[in-house]
């Protein structure tokens, strides 16, 4: 049999109070909003929650759903703040015994179930730090303090204020940890879960509440001026800055109020507020329709490197469908920017993984906001001031921008701003690009490796036609004859003088004449001359071999060669007879061979050919390398605001200068 109902009275205001079998231990009095705890069959107070405030949530508690199939509850709800933001949390119940949390914020909705014996450190963690919890690398985006100030219907617990991480993982997971402190006890909370839509969870739509303030902000006008504000974005919207009186408004649950007093930006805006501008998103399917963006806002951001200033505009855009983008234009260059979870990327030293590429850091800044305009969905002010690290693996980026609570992670994509310009109709020529971006792709090393490649195949290709040339050029032997000195016979005399029989060239060609001789520690020197019969033309050719050694073992050496060849230059064809003059040292005569052949090898060199095909690609990499020099030299790590280094560029040296 189910346990029975707990049936009682508030502690403080003694109106009844039920707690149905199988209900959670804490429950709101529905007349005085005092918290109430069950212990067994007692009821204790743990304190009044304030009145809560109308954020407009389209939800409300008793409200059925269904997710992954199973039908679930609201039966709970809280309300936290942070500095002067409100959000709420959802406590659902499931038909098959489970609990969830559903937390809205900005236009989000996290959809997160609680995790049991999953302890991990988690007290010491920063932003983007990791953890693992079951399983599952997280990467932290925020910590914080939270606290606790309005509650209504029925919650598994209750504590007004509690410090939290949140994280993301890959493939749209994300995390939560909770600590509180009841009474001298720390407890901690894990939660893991998904982004959801309110689609997802199978609410009836003619059961959601409707949002008529939130909608009305679409016509608030400035708290100061008077002036129509005109929000695009009203339910997403914390700050928005006046365009006509540069009032600071801070936008929360549906009421507007003026924080500070905003310096006018120096220039107008490029992209005007309210612009609409047609583009696809880079990198999606070319196939797929183009989509409409609304610029709401305009922020000029800044760095100080080595006491000078180097500022950029940032644009916010906006489409109902599919959430936030930002459009950066840096000295002419664009740079689209889509929010990415940070537990999708794999952060390293100087390096970050993120869909199976990596990226190299380029720099890392002090970047402070300077001016704003226009709404915003977080809250901004004018000073801000964040650490910025940007990694580049072209023509992509990823970019981090960090405080001591939080961290933000974008894709970045350089497209074209006659892009922008045709997107958003702009009548102002875009500035020109000046400079080279961080993320920029260098085109000339394309080029070279493209050039390289056709460069190697056209070089194959003339070695190939060389070797073809050379086989079916003429190496026919003409004629070859061995002579030995006759005794007694004197160094070129007529008697040591030896004479062919007549033979035939029967082509124009150049004739390879080799000469080889038996020496020893001895030279041998030929002249050798080649009679045309029928002209009388002589061709006269001298060869010496010669070869020497000595020494043993280790010291042994040699030099010289016991055969030589010459070549002549193209002779006429007919009948030829070779005469023969042996020149040596008396007394050291040696026997000889000396042979004559055609030599008509390759009409052409290919070196030449070769060498021209090749200046092209190493221009081609020169150029590129200056590329990467150029840009890497500009690569800049701040330890602090303007506390610099630049571990990439190239040190002069003094002759240089």
């Amino acid at each position: 049999m189910p346990a029975a109902m707990k049936v009682g009275e508030c502690p403080s205001c003694r109106a009844p109070v039920e707690f149905p079998a199988g209900a959670p231990r804490i429950k709101v009095c529905e007349y005085c909003n005092t918290v109430i705890a069950r212990d067994g069959g007692s009821f204790e107070a743990l304190g009044k929650a304030a009145e809560l405030v109308d954020t407009e949530s389209p939800l409300k508690v008793g409200l059925h759903g269904r997710y992954g199939g199973t039908p679930f509850t609201i039966k709970g709800r809280i309300q936290k703040t942070r500095d002067d933001a409100t959000w709420d949390e959802w406590y659902l119940t499931f038909e098959d015994e489970r609990e969830a949390w559903l937390a809205e914020s900005e236009g989000d909705w996290k959809l997160l179930f609680p995790v049991t014996n999953a302890p991990t450190e988690w007290s010491s963690k920063r932003p983007l730090d990791t953890f693992k919890l079951r399983d599952t690398l997280f990467v932290v985006e925020e910590i914080g303090v939270a606290r606790t100030v309005s509650a209504q219907g029925e919650l598994p617990d209750f504590a007004r204020d509690h410090q939290f991480i949140d994280a993301t993982g890959p493939r749209g997971t994300f995390c939560s940890i909770e600590s509180a402190r009841h009474g001298k006890q720390l407890e901690v909370g894990y939660f893991i879960g998904s982004f959801v839509t309110l689609g997802q969870l199978g609410f009836d739509s003619s059961e959601l509440e409707p949002t008529p303030r939130k909608t009305a902000l679409a016509h608030a006008r400035c708290t100061q001026c008077n002036g129509p504000l005109d929000l695009k974005a009203p339910d997403a919207t914390k700050r928005v800055a006046c365009p006509y009186c540069n009032a600071l408004i801070s936008v929360d649950a549906g009421h507007l109020k003026f924080l500070q007093q905003l310096e006018k930006p120096p220039y107008e805006p490029a992209i005007p507020l309210g612009a609409v501008g047609r583009l696809r998103e880079p990198g999606s399917d070319p196939k797929s329709p183009v989509i409409a963006w609304t610029c709401l806002a305009h922020l000029v951001r800044s760095c100080e490197v080595e006491n000078v200033r180097y500022p950029w505009d940032e644009y916010l855009l906006w489409n109902r469908d599919h959430g936030f983008r930002w459009l950066m234009d840096s000295n002419g260059h664009w740079t689209w920017l889509k929010p990415l979870p940070a537990g999708e990327c794999f952060f390293a030293i100087r390096e970050v993984k993120f869909d199976k590429e990596l990226f190299r850091q380029f720099q890392s800044v002090f970047v402070t906001t300077d001016y704003v305009v226009g709404e915003c969905y977080w809250q901004v002010n004018a000073g801000d001031v964040a650490q910025a690290d940007e990694y580049v693996a072209p023509p992509r980026s990823i970019n981090v921008d960090r405080t001591e609570n939080e961290a933000t992670v974008t894709l970045g994509t350089l497209i074209d701003g006659e892009e922008v310009q045709k997107a958003f109709s702009l009548k102002k020529k875009l500035r020109t690009p000046t400079g080279i971006a961080p993320a920029q792709e260098n085109v000339r090393r394309k080029q070279a490796g493209e050039a390289w490649t056709w460069s190697l195949v056209w070089c194959g290709a003339l070695v190939a036609l060389a070797m073809v040339f050379a086989m079916l050029g003429s190496t026919e032997q003409y004629w070859s004859g061995s002579f030995s000195v006759p005794p007694n016979a004197t160094p070129a005399s007529p008697e040591a003088q030896r004479f062919s029989e007549p033979f035939e060239v029967k082509d124009k060609v150049p004739l390879e004449v080799t000469v080889s001789a038996s020496v020893n520690n001895n030279w041998l020197g030929v002249s050798v001359d080649l009679v045309n019969e029928a002209t009388g033309e002589v061709i006269e050719v001298y060869a010496e071999p010669s070869f020497y050694s000595g020494g043993s073992g280790e010291d042994a050496w040699t030099e010289g060669s016991r055969e030589v060849t010459r070549s002549t230059d193209v002779v006429d064809k007919g009948t030829y007879i070779v005469r023969v003059t042996p020149h040596f040292e008396p007394s050291r005569a040696t026997d000889y061979t000396v042979t004559v052949k055609a030599d008509d090898g390759p009409g052409f060199c290919p070196v030449i050919f070769i060498l021209l095909l090749l200046i092209y690609p190493v221009f081609l990499s020169l150029s590129a390398g200056s590329f990467e020099t150029r840009k890497w030299n500009d690569a800049v790590f701040q330890t602090a605001p303007n506390v610099s280094s630049f571990p990439y560029a190239k040190v002069e040296s003094d002759d240089d200068e």
